[in-house]
């Protein structure tokens, strides 16, 4: 009986890499012509939306130079979008003391970035009293929902709140808060927080009006509060575009 020869697989043989060269030189020429037009349209394209963003586009931000603001004017209120190396800034307002009250601080944020803010003082009748307005690089959606709520289980326990409200196209809210000062004392804080809509994108302003307050007697009223917010925002000019 004859024994019948095993057929053994061929060992795999990996096909040689064809370089660029000889891929392209197979092509036809009217595939090269082809690839040739795509590759210019798809340079030609990237070409105008470089011109356009760099030459021709404007989204509103301000020139920074030798890490200030060109152009700037003291009564800015300059606000910031994104962060980082990519920070963008913004001229949100032009800001004027409110009726009444006196500029007594400004750029409490300057020693970390270019954003700007103000601080007016106030005696009234009712006493004391100080305004805080001030760029947010939130929406006044997003601002409004989130602020409120840190606030809200701020005050669960030793505090008052009330709820949203809306004043013409803003959003505010008044909480109250008492604390002990660390010396057996306690201290009391009432604030108005106002949420104002700014023209840029993912950017509002706020006004925080903080009456000086040395008792749960000595809160103010919100319609009082309310009113001296409200001369703050006579004062505030929103910037266009």
């Amino acid at each position: 009986m004859s024994k019948k020869k095993i057929k053994r697989p061929q060992q795999y043989k990996k096909p040689q890499d064809r370089t660029l060269k000889e891929w392209w030189q197979d092509q036809t020429e009217a595939s090269k012509k082809k690839m040739l037009y795509i590759c210019i349209a798809i340079v030609a394209v990237i070409a105008v939306i470089l011109i356009w963003y760099y030459g021709i586009y404007n989204d509103g931000s301000l020139k920074v130079k030798s890490d200030a603001i060109v152009g700037a004017q003291e009564n800015w209120l300059i606000g910031q979008r994104s962060g980082g190396k990519n920070s963008r800034y913004y001229h949100l307002a032009d800001v004027a003391a409110p009726e009444g009250y006196e500029l007594t601080d400004t750029n409490l944020n300057a020693s970390t970035d270019l954003r700007t803010d103000f601080t007016y003082s106030a005696t009234t009748e009712k006493g004391d009293v100080s305004i805080y307005v001030a760029p947010v690089s939130s929406s006044q959606s997003e601002m409004v929902s989130g602020i409120y709520t840190s606030f809200a289980s701020m005050t669960a326990e030793n505090g008052t709140i009330s709820e949203v409200k809306d004043y013409k196209d803003c959003k505010y809210f008044v909480y109250t808060m008492e604390y002990d000062d660390g010396n057996g004392a306690k201290t009391y804080h009432q604030s108005l927080v106002l949420y104002a809509p700014a023209n840029y994108k993912d950017t509002c302003i706020l006004v925080s009006v903080n009456p000086i307050t040395d008792s749960a007697e000595s809160y103010w009223a919100e319609e009082d509060l309310l009113a001296e917010a409200v001369k703050a925002l006579d004062g505030i000019t929103v910037a266009s575009k």
